[in-house]
């Protein structure tokens, strides 16, 4: 299963008026693994709390497969959220739970009971190599288990849409190949659509078929010509920017 994404003419504004996306248009294809590049405070992370349910738009729409999400009540938002897995920058676990608990979240809360939760659990673990730390409490865990079990979690309800914010922050490569395989052997094999978001576009391992470029609550298909001083440069991904598909760091 599968889905797209469609922002439509879509603005929002934050308690002082500032539009943090100012009539943005966005198109994400079924099984495409988008990277939404751009320096911090362009507007990445708001796009994903949107296409996620997390956030509403002042203005536009914002459409998930079949589904208005500007115009969702609770349960239809709540069903939203079975089929959507979400990687956040940081954080995003229950500190006083284990990483198994953690893990199983998603499982128990929007699925109910399932008869192989801890078969699943400890198969999510496996891949991501974080087996034996399942028992441990999270906020005992280093920074790079909190990550892998936030992908885990993220993928335990066979999502038909994975977000990632930042998702090689916090991880070595060999860790962050790991997870680069995961989510790219469900994209392949089960036609998961898979949203990136990384302020410089080295999304080392990750691969990604487009880039699209988030500067000031704008989007762009190529990153401006003459960046900000105090922003990142994009140098690194200009050449890829200007080509088809783009592996970013050749995948593992």
């Amino acid at each position: 299963m599968s889905l797209d994404v469609v922002l439509d003419r879509v603005t929002v504004r934050d308690e002082a008026g500032r539009a943090v996306l100012d009539g943005v248009n966005l198109s994400v294809l079924r099984g495409e693994a988008v990277a939404l590049c751009g320096h911090n405070g362009g507007g990445k992370s708001t796009a994903l709390r949107l296409i996620a349910g997390l956030l509403r738009p002042t203005s536009g729409r914002v459409k998930v497969g079949n589904r208005d999400l500007s115009r969702l009540g609770y349960q239809a938002t709540r069903e939203h959220r079975t089929q959507v897995g979400f990687v956040f920058e940081a954080g995003g676990l229950w500190a006083n739970r284990t990483v198994r608990e953690n893990i199983a979240l998603p499982l128990s809360y929007h699925a109910g009971r399932v008869p192989d939760l801890e078969q699943r659990v400890t198969s999510l673990a496996e891949e991501l190599d974080i087996v034996d730390e399942l028992p441990r409490v999270s906020h005992r865990v280093n920074a790079s288990v909190r990550k892998r079990a936030l992908f885990a979690r993220a993928l335990a309800l066979d999502p038909a849409l994975l977000l990632c914010d930042e998702p090689q922050l916090g991880l070595v490569l060999g860790e962050a190949r790991r997870v680069a395989k995961a989510i790219e052997r469900r994209r392949r094999e089960r036609g998961m659509t898979v949203v990136y978001a990384d302020h410089d576009g080295a999304l080392e391992p990750y691969t990604a078929t487009r880039m699209v470029y988030f500067e000031n609550g704008h989007v762009f298909d190529r990153p401006s010509a003459l960046p900000p001083p105090d922003r990142p440069s994009f140098v690194g991904v200009l050449p890829q920017a200007l080509g088809g598909a783009h592996v970013l760091g050749g995948g593992a």
